[in-house]
């Protein structure tokens, strides 16, 4: 690595961390939580939906292997 490149790195950690100075942070993340608990619905996301179709094509593609699985829950 070079000079520019170190300073690039420096600058992006620093950036990227509280100074030291600062022990909490900038805002309550509590409040935020406490609402999407409080909100009860499921969220899926794509790639949920995408592991879910292949374990069910997997399934589909080796019956054999729905009571090995069975067995070892």
């Amino acid at each position: 690595m070079n000079e520019r490149q170190d300073e690039q790195i420096r600058s992006l950690l620093r950036s990227a961390l509280l100074p030291m100075g600062q022990r909490e942070p900038p805002r309550d993340l509590w409040p935020l939580m406490l609402r999407r608990l409080d909100d009860g619905r499921l969220r899926w996301a794509w790639a949920d939906y995408a592991l879910a179709g292949v374990v069910l094509a997997g399934f589909i593609a080796y019956p054999k292997v729905i009571p090995w699985i069975l067995f070892h829950c």
